[in-house]
């Protein structure tokens, strides 16, 4: 990947920063990395992208709506319509009218999740950014854990717990496909972690300068392009300059749980699209990539015969995502090897 930002593909906020130097090794995220972080007064802006999702978005709004100390933080919310097809940019304005604080709609049509965070950054007026997901709800005290973790100063990026909502966790069949699929985002460590080394993009909130310093999403990364991975390149890049991402387990969200997604249709094409992605991000040779679509046919092999579904179904996926691999490979390529 260029070191130069590539406006034409991903907008003009979008940077690309290099990983490493060669034979440098790159900083692992959250190695004894602490930021003093000295805010004057807490600002932020939360941005929601979003498409086709008028009634979900709503009831990620109401929930925003009963944040504990919204009337005093009062944070900037901005919700980017990804080009929506149905009522989302008129009821985003009508909840809008009465609310504790300002709702900023933005139409971005330009395709893709990425873009529309990109675009939504460019407006963004607070020192703090939080970005989430269309189809979670806030725990009530998300926002004051949020304003904590950066009135402590340890870090300018934090990740905040993903679950799902309680009533549909307690039924045992829809948590056994969540936890063999894994394609409802679930996020959760252990209370007395620091730092993490990866980012989830429906739960996360970055320090402006942060932001401006590694720049905004891959607009070839995410839903509505390649499919995935956009929080995974932003990750790489914080790795990259040595930027820590502190673990925020009071940041509580709630991810709802589409019954679409536990399916093997559904967990077959988001591997695929996973692989596509990360492919983009960086870019394998054929000889890499079949060796490990073939270990991972192996492995798939021996945990099936030893009965070991969590393991079978990691390894199922991994099928799935260098196939997705060699598909993108084909494609950059023109079926011949670069």
């Amino acid at each position: 990947m260029s070191n130069k930002a590539d406006k034409s593909r991903t907008g003009a906020f979008y940077k690309p920063a290099s990983v490493c130097s060669p034979g440098q090794k790159a900083i692992r995220p959250g190695h004894n990395v602490k930021f003093a972080m000295s805010l004057r007064s807490f600002n932020l802006t939360i941005i929601i992208p979003t498409k086709d999702r008028a009634p979900i978005l709503r009831q990620l709004l109401d929930s925003i709506r009963q944040l504990e100390d919204i009337q005093r933080i009062r944070p900037e919310i901005v919700v980017a319509d990804n080009n929506s097809c149905d009522e989302t940019n008129e009821r985003a304005k009508s909840v809008g009218r009465d609310f504790p604080t300002n709702i900023r709609v933005l139409k971005v049509t330009r395709p893709g999740k990425s873009a529309a965070l990109n675009n939504a950054l460019k407006v963004a007026t607070g020192n703090v950014v939080a970005f989430l997901d269309d189809d979670v709800a806030v725990d009530k005290t998300w926002l004051t854990a949020v304003e904590g973790f950066f009135s402590n100063g340890e870090c300018k990026v934090g990740q905040g717990i993903i679950r799902v909502p309680s009533p549909e966790k307690d039924g045992p069949e829809i948590l056994a496909l969540i936890e063999r699929y894994r394609t409802i985002p679930v996020l959760e460590y252990k209370q007395n972690f620091k730092t993490i080394h990866s980012i989830n993009g429906a739960n996360f909130f970055v320090a402006r300068e942060v932001m401006d310093r590694v720049g905004g999403f891959d607009e070839r990364l995410g839903p509505g392009a390649a499919g995935t991975s956009e929080d995974v390149d932003f990750a790489r890049r914080l790795a990259a300059a040595n930027i820590a991402i502190g673990y925020v387990p009071q940041a509580i969200v709630y991810h709802r749980i589409d019954r679409s997604r536990l399916t093997e249709e559904y967990f077959k094409e988001s591997h695929r699209r996973q692989g596509h992605s990360r492919f983009l991000i960086r870019q394998r040779g054929t000889p890499a990539i079949l060796f490990d679509l073939a270990r991972a046919c192996v492995r798939y092999g021996y945990y099936t015969v030893t009965g070991n579904e969590r393991n079978r179904y990691r390894s199922k996926g991994r099928i799935y995502h260098y196939l997705g691999m060699m598909e993108a490979k084909k494609n950059h390529t023109g079926g011949k090897e670069a």
